[in-house]
């Protein structure tokens, strides 16, 4: 039997079901508590704050296989409780509910505390350490914060609403990219706006790059045929040297130059304005796993 999709789900506190709240709860004591043997208030109250927003990945089940939530500190946003059950890790979840996070951000900075080990991993989505290490819990930690740039991805087209309690959306708050459908009086975010944001993101982070690489039209050359250089050439005759590599892949870091960049976000951005195309998610999924 296929295993039923992983969905993603956003709501705040007064839209969550009793199922919800025990599946987000059960899910981080898992990790937090049993899995990493921390003694610590779980519950500390703020995930009842009218302005936290929740949002996870639904099992096939109904349980949560990831989860985080975006908390409201004023003239910050802040990221925490990021939890991914040990059957679910490997997949991509964390990182595709922190970009939602993100948009969800509205251009102002976030701040999170990392454990020590993800900081790397945190530095992908533009977080840097923000001040000295210290431990919490037993567990080394790195505070981290991310400033607003122009690639980030725009803002989510969905807002929960705190009265909104077993109402569905209104048709004004859905987005070009949502997707929602109602259940049990409840407007749910389906998996397909997860996968459009996915699309805007690595067409932003594309061309962000291709912003700060050498331009030009990139061409194998040099003296050695099995060591070829990679030069930029610029319309005004200027060149540029770029790279050194084998003869296979010099022709490869040519070919990818900087002048693929917008054909490329383009047809990303394309894609995120109808039905997913598997092969433009799939390239977008690939990127992002590899740039900075």
């Amino acid at each position: 039997m296929t295993a039923a999709p992983l969905r993603m789900r956003t709501a705040r506190f007064a839209e969550l079901t009793g199922a919800e709240v025990y599946g987000l709860c059960r899910l981080r004591v898992d990790v937090f508590v049993v899995e990493q043997q921390c003694a610590y208030p779980e519950l500390d109250g703020r995930d009842l704050e009218p302005a936290t927003v929740h949002l996870w990945f639904e099992d096939g089940e109904g349980g949560a296989a990831a989860t985080i939530r975006v908390l409201d500190d004023g003239d910050t946003r802040a990221i925490g409780r990021v939890a991914t059950a040990a059957v679910h890790r490997g997949q991509g979840l964390s990182a595709r509910l922190i970009e939602a996070g993100i948009a969800l951000c509205d251009g102002v900075p976030i701040t999170l505390g990392a454990q020590a080990h993800l900081e790397g991993w945190y530095e992908r989505f533009g977080f840097r350490r923000s001040g000295p290490g210290y431990v919490e819990d037993g567990i080394p930690h790195v505070p981290m914060r991310r400033e607003p740039t122009a690639g980030d991805p725009p803002a989510s087209p969905w807002r929960p609403r705190p009265e909104a309690r077993r109402e569905p959306l209104p048709a004004p708050l859905q987005g070009p990219a949502a997707s929602v459908r109602v259940v049990g009086g409840k407007g749910v975010l389906q998996e397909e706006d997860g996968a459009l944001l996915l699309l805007r993101t690595a067409a932003d982070r594309l061309e962000a790059l291709a912003a700060r690489t050498t331009p030009g039209d990139w061409r194998a050359g040099g003296l050695l045929a099995t060591r070829p250089e990679v030069v930029a050439h610029s319309p005004d005759g200027g060149t540029e040297h770029v790279a050194e590599a084998r003869a296979g892949t010099g022709a490869w870091i040519a070919a990818l130059s900087p002048a693929l960049a917008a054909p490329l976000g383009a047809w990303l951005r394309a894609a995120a304005h109808g039905p997913v195309d598997p092969a433009a998610e799939t390239f977008a999924r690939a990127l992002l796993a590899r740039l900075p």
